[in-house]
């Protein structure tokens, strides 16, 4: 055992978001449950690359006592990490292009004509702009939706905007500390019944559950809360 610096992870002001995984040449890194996670302190070699990454300041620099860094081992960690990477990359910054959705000259004229009909019962529907106090939330199911969810699941008015209140917001470039504070009084001064949250596959979405979650245990509520992760190409892929 020796004596030197280590990264350390805050993981209540951690998000997922993700932007340190890449900074971190030797690959100690990895978003595990929605959390950054130290994979081996064996990888790490305390040089705190990845520190100015972190928009929470979730990450910082201690002297601990701990294994030596070793660079045969880190060698032989990126080599498989490369190898499982090109296998499966990380979707939240794929470029990718499927279905069936091609312009045409045809369908670019077409004039939507759909006779369905909207769910949807309030306005605003973001999370920074609709009042904590807006007469739909008291006594609702709300649905907390990420917004690239609401665009990615066909069926999502149907589905889960049907009889709940939704709310939008994006867990990655919207400031984690005022959606913490606004959620918590919003569930503080209503009587909310439930909640769903929406959330994409994607690293940086995984953090909007742990958001609501924190809301929830702030405002000293007992609400019921469920988890719906969709796939990139608009597949419901998990329910928690």
């Amino acid at each position: 055992m020796v004596k030197r610096l280590m990264i350390q992870i805050d993981e209540e002001s951690c998000t997922g978001c993700g932007n340190c995984v890449p900074r971190c040449a030797e690959g100690a890194l990895q978003i595990i449950d929605g959390k950054a996670k130290l994979v081996s302190e064996t990888y790490c070699d305390g040089l705190g690359a990845c520190l100015g990454e972190c928009p929470e300041g979730a990450l910082s620099l201690n002297e601990v006592e701990t294994v030596e860094f070793d660079e045969m081992a880190v060698m032989e960690h990126m080599k498989k990490t490369k190898l499982a990477s090109e296998e499966v990359s990380c979707v939240g910054f794929e470029s990718l292009t499927y279905g069936t959705n091609t312009p045409t000259s045809e369908n670019r004229r077409v004039v939507p004509t759909s006779n369905q009909t909207s769910q949807l019962g309030h306005w605003p529907v973001k999370l920074k702009l609709i009042s904590t106090q807006h007469p739909s939330l008291d006594n609702s199911s709300l649905l907390v939706i990420a917004d690239c969810a609401a665009l990615a699941y066909p069926a999502l008015h149907a589905d889960f905007i049907k009889g709940k209140t939704p709310i939008i917001v994006c867990p990655k470039f919207e400031d984690y500390q005022i959606n913490l504070k606004k959620l918590t009084e919003i569930f503080a001064i209503n009587s909310i019944q439930d909640v769903s949250v929406l959330h994409m596959e994607v690293p940086c979405c995984h953090g909007l559950s742990r958001l609501v979650a924190q809301a929830i245990l702030n405002s000293s509520k007992d609400i019921p809360l469920r988890n719906y992760e969709i796939g990139v190409k608009g597949n419901l892929k998990r329910v928690s």
